[in-house]
This record gives structure tokens, sequence and C-alpha cells, in this order.
């Protein structure tokens, strides 16, 4: 027997119930090859710059930890290339699902990395009870498992579970692991200076802590960006916490919503990678979030701002120089010599408001604790991937300085005759080429100065796959 219709006859003056919001997705397409592909490169560099890091306990010294690294070396620049040059290959395992589960093993590696802490740091007053460790990691554990099992899984949710994941860390170092100059002087030395500052005293003022002489190693805007949070009398580290939220939030909102998974895992990989989550006591982030901000303005074509911030971030932290000359030749690609010499004239602007009161007290100070302090050791310092090591037998460490900048020129000219840098795409691309060279050639080369080139490299991911939203209108924005 045929079923009576369930079809309700909507009266005269009732209005038609309206969908739930909730319910309306965006339709999902696949991704294609190519962006498997470029987002797996990433991958594959990430987990490199994780196990190589700063080296590790029990480590050889000398030349044979260099020898030790030279495949490292190479495997990364052969990665680098196939990142930048969208190389071709049978497979493309990557995808939301499995960037999960990279991440799920991320942060049982991070629990497991902070016990080790504690535990090799006790002298320095590191005191951490397991169970602390499992009340804020098995909850987190938990919830990624279920993000991951869940194939559907809203790119809100996603990010939100790993921002929480990454804040939750911070703050379990925080409050377990004081910070010590003895383990890094990093932090430290920018909230000494930062408090000279709030007693109206030079921050480049020499400083005497237990047996150790400190001159302030850094540019101006890094005491500027920490210096409300010393003023507010916080542990430095909650600035880190901000700057890293603020960098992934633009991130994220510049996505596309069909994308905004991919792009959610992809910061998933970077903010729960072991090596940042070991090393809370890092300086960066303000420079990484000046990063995020300049490409993101780029994308919605807010060049003069993105102009001011690169200003600013050259005031934080001196790579950004290397970035500044192809951001202004994307503005002459785009429109001729005066929009690079107006983009000059914003950029300089920004760089002065920040570093403007510091320099007329304290420029050769400046110069020499961020340039010239390093030159007078016999190689390199290098733990991590490099090539400055064996550079150095061949020029004096304080020469290396002279070829990086005749290596920059070279690269910048070289992207010059081809043409290079007409989009943001391309930029990105020259840029992360341009810094890799110089981070391999420096006298000082950090592991963390790898998380550093992560970050255009994670933005030139989402550029380059088109996960990013497009301006809207093809016109110039302030």
């Amino acid at each position: 027997m045929a079923s009576k219709s369930t079809m309700r006859v909507i009266s005269k003056g009732e209005l038609p119930l309206a969908p739930n919001p909730r319910r309306i997705e965006m339709p999902v397409t696949q991704l294609a090859p190519m962006e498997r592909r470029r987002a797996g490169w990433f991958t594959a560099l990430l987990l490199m710059i994780n196990f190589v890091g700063d080296g590790w306990s029990g480590r050889p010294i000398g030349v044979a930890h260099q020898l030790f690294l030279l495949p490292f070396t190479a495997g990364f620049l052969v990665l680098l290339w196939r990142f930048l040059h969208g190389s071709e290959s049978k497979t493309a395992w990557w995808s939301t699902e499995r960037a999960l589960q990279l991440a799920l093993f991320f942060e049982i590696l991070a629990g497991l990395l902070f016990l080790y802490e504690c535990h090799h740091f006790a002298p320095l007053g590191y005191r951490l009870h397991p169970f602390a460790v499992l009340a804020v990691f098995i909850p987190l554990l938990i919830l990624l498992t279920v993000l991951m099992v869940k194939p559907r899984a809203q790119g809100g949710l996603i990010f939100g579970a790993v921002l929480a994941a990454y804040i939750a860390g911070v703050l379990l170092a925080i409050t377990s692991f004081p910070l010590n100059y003895l383990r890094s002087d990093m932090l430290p030395v920018i909230q000494w200076a930062d408090t000279n500052l709030l007693h109206h005293l030079s921050p480049y003022a020499t400083m005497y802590v237990g047996d150790r002489i400190y001159n302030f190693p850094y540019l101006p805007g890094m005491l500027v960006a920490f210096f409300p949070f010393v003023a507010a009398h916080l542990d430095i580290r909650f600035g880190s916490i901000a700057y890293v939220v603020g960098s992934a939030v633009l991130v994220f909102w510049a996505a596309k919503v069909e994308r905004r998974r991919e792009v959610a895992a992809l910061l998933g990989l970077f903010l729960l990678c072991p090596f940042l989550q070991y090393r809370h006591e890092l300086y960066l982030q303000p420079h990484w979030f000046t990063l995020v901000a300049i490409f993101v303005l780029m994308q919605r074509r807010h060049f003069a701002w993105a102009a001011f911030v690169f200003g600013v971030s050259m005031a934080i932290y001196q790579f950004s120089w290397i970035l500044f000359p192809f951001f202004l030749l994307n503005a002459f690609r785009r429109r001729g010599w005066l929009e690079s010499a107006k983009l000059t004239g914003v950029g300089a602007l920004g760089a002065l408001a920040v570093a403007g009161p510091f320099l007329d007290s304290a420029t050769r100070r400046i110069a020499n604790n961020t340039v010239g302090q390093w030159g007078l050791m016999p190689h390199a310092e290098a733990m991590p991937i490099n090539l400055s090591y064996w550079v150095t037998y061949l020029i004096r460490p304080d020469k290396l300085l002279r070829l990086q900048a005749v290596l920059m020129i070279a690269i910048f000219l070289y992207c010059v005759i081809r043409k290079g840098c007409a989009t943001l795409e391309d930029t990105l691309r020259w840029s992360i080429v341009a810094l890799t060279v110089f981070v391999l050639l420096n006298v000082l080369v950090d592991g963390y100065f790898y998380l550093m080139l992560l970050v255009p490299m994670l933005l030139y991911t989402c550029v380059a796959n088109g996960w990013w939203r497009e301006a809207e209108g093809s016109y110039d924005k302030i």
C-alpha cells in the first residue's frame, strides 16, 4: 500500500523554515596531486629539521659531527628543490588525516621530551610531576584521535584543537620550567634589557650576571616586542604564546573556507612539532608574526601596510633585511619604480618608528652585537644542517658576511634577470631560496633558524596550492 505523503502545505503568510546554518557546508573538492606533493615536501622538510634540531646528547663533536651532518644537508637541499619547483613523483601521500596522525605522534613525543627535559635540567630548577604531563597531554591526545578518525571534521575544530595543544604545552613549560640563562640566555637577556629600559637605563649597557658578561645582542624591535610583557611582570613566554597564536590565526583566517581543514592540519604539524615544543625559550616569535602579517597583507593587496610591517620586521630581526629587496622587486613588477620607491619610504618609516629612539645612543653597539661579535671564532658555530663550517676552512669566519652579501646580490640579480617576483607565490619562492642560502652560510647556525625558515615555507605551501582566499578586486589597496 502506498504511503501517505508527509509534505506540508505552507499556508498563506507563513514563511518557510530557514535551513540550519550549521548544516550548510562548502562542497569539498579533492586535492590535486601537486597540492598533495607540495604539502608532502613541506612535511618532509619539517621532519628533517626536527630530527637534526640542535644536535642531541652524546653526539660526535668537531669534524666527526660535521661529516655526520653532510648527508642531512644534502637531503635537505634536495627536498627544498623539489618543494619549490613542484617536482613530479609517483606518489602523493599527504592528506589531512595523515597529517593529523603525525600531529598526534608529535604530541606523544612532546610529552616524552618534557619528561626528559625535566630530568636533564633538574639542577636548574626544572620540576615536572608526571601526572601534570598526563593531565595536559591525555585530553589533547584524545581530542586529536577523535579528529583523526572523524573524516569530515571541520577546519575550525581542527584548528582550535591544535592551537589549544600548543598553548597547553607552553603553559606547562611556564609553570614547570623557569627561565634560566644557564640553559638558554636568549629570553633572559631580553628580559634584563627590558628591565633596564623600565628603570630608564640603556638596554644596550653591559650586563653582569653571575660570572658572565652580556651585551644585548638583538635589534631594538625585539625589545619593543617583549616590553609589554616585562612591564606587566609576566613570564616573557606569554609573549611567545601571543605572537604564535596571532600568526596562526592570520594564516587560518586567510584560508578559503573549503580548504580550512588542510590549512589547519598544516598549522598543526608546525605548532606541535617536537622541536618547537622543546624549545619553549625561543625569542623569534615576534619576527614570525611580522612575516605572516606581511604576506597575508600582500595576499589581500594591502601593499602599503605590508611595507610598513616589513619595516617593523627589519627593526626586530636582521633576517628580514634579506627578504625586503624581493618585496620591492614584486612592487616593481606590479607598478614600476615609483611603487618600489613609495614602499621603500613606507618601510623606512616602519623601521624608524621602532628603532629610531635607540639609534642615537647605541648605533655602534647594535652593529657589533648583531653582526660583528661572531667573527673571532676559528670556525663557524654550527650544530645543525649547514655549509658554513666547511667554508671557514677556506675563508676566515669574519669574512663569511661578505660572502653572504655577494651571494644575496647574485641571487637577487638572477631573480631580476629571470623576471621573478611577479606574483606572491614567486616572491615567497625567491625569498625562501635567499634565506636558506644565508642560513646555511651563517657564522652562527642554530637549529631554531630552520624553524624560522619553516614559516615562509608554510605560507608558500598555502599560496602555491591556492588554499588562501583571493582579495576582492584586482586593484591595490592601502
